[in-house]
């Protein structure tokens, strides 16, 4: 059933979903909302949440879905009584996409089952790396890996701490957190070590997955839908995605969960690969 549901979201992705991103981005790009925290809300935004949410239930039924445009108080409530969940985000990075020549933007859709995923693909149309042209990610719980364009990607298990090369963008917000700090003096190249804003956190964390680009990561203030999909490609190909405490994401901890508005907020997350995860966490329990 998973092999089949991914099939069958891959062509949702790549036909409708993917004709809407590239038509919108060809003309000009109409904002629906600008939001309180200075993200926005473009017409592909709505048509493609509203696509989602009419489909999705569809390939599974009894299933809701949390999708970033409509998300609201009673939407939590049933997200935590429900046993099968769709996670959307229908551009994550929505600065990036309204921009020309910034490609850093994608599409994004998890399952979960009683809060631990077992679905996802990430779709990023126009991202280039290495010459590629569009990423597109997907794992599920009947596969052994993750793959990335159909290849089968795992991160280096012989990386070293030392040798990172992290993300050092800076943030509206150019405060680091103490944690932050911590593994910034831990990396040798990065000051700063958090999503630049307006960029897709749930790029960086494919790309985690795959040992392109960074191989920490932190994201602070992000809702669900910014982490899930990604961190849950990130564990099939050895990596983790883990609290401050040291406690995984998964499977979601509702008690963890903070619903502020029309956000779904989960607490400060490190990516990053399992061999590091102690050497992190020892170094933030020695500061502290």
């Amino acid at each position: 059933m998973l092999e089949e549901l991914s099939k069958q979201i891959k062509e949702i992705l790549l036909g409708d979903i993917r004709k809407i991103l590239l038509d919108t981005r060809s003309g000009s790009i109409q904002v629906v909302e600008e939001k309180s925290d200075g993200d926005s809300a473009t017409i592909a935004d709505i048509k493609i949440g509203e696509l989602l949410v009419e489909r999705l239930p569809e390939l599974l039924p009894d299933s809701i879905v949390i999708n970033e445009e409509d998300f609201n108080r009673n939407m939590f409530e049933n997200f935590k009584t429900t046993k099968y969940v769709w996670i959307v985000d229908p551009i994550d990075g929505t600065k990036a996409f309204r921009t020309a020549g910034n490609n850093e933007y994608c599409v994004a859709v998890a399952l979960l089952e009683d809060l631990n995923p077992v679905l996802s693909v990430v779709y990023a149309p126009e991202y280039e790396f290495a010459g590629e042209k569009g990423l597109l990610f997907e794992t599920n719980a009947a596969r052994e890996g993750a793959t990335l364009n159909g290849n089968l990607i795992s991160a280096s298990e012989n990386t070293n701490i030392a040798d990172i090369v992290c993300i050092n963008h800076v943030h509206k917000d150019t405060c680091l957190n103490s944690t932050e700090k911590i593994i910034s003096e831990m990396c040798s190249t990065a000051k700063m070590i958090r999503a630049f804003d307006g960029h897709s956190t749930l790029i960086n964390y494919a790309l985690v997955s795959a040992d392109k680009l960074q191989r920490v990561f932190t994201r602070r203030g992000a809702n669900v839908w910014d982490v899930v999909q990604s961190a849950y490609i990130l564990e099939k190909t050895g990596g983790i995605v883990f609290y401050e405490d040291g406690t995984n994401i998964f499977p979601l901890d509702i008690s963890k969960l903070q619903v502020q508005d029309t956000k779904l907020l989960m607490p400060f997350n490190i990516a990053c690969h399992r061999n590091l995860k102690d050497e992190i966490i020892g170094k933030i329990r020695e500061e502290v």
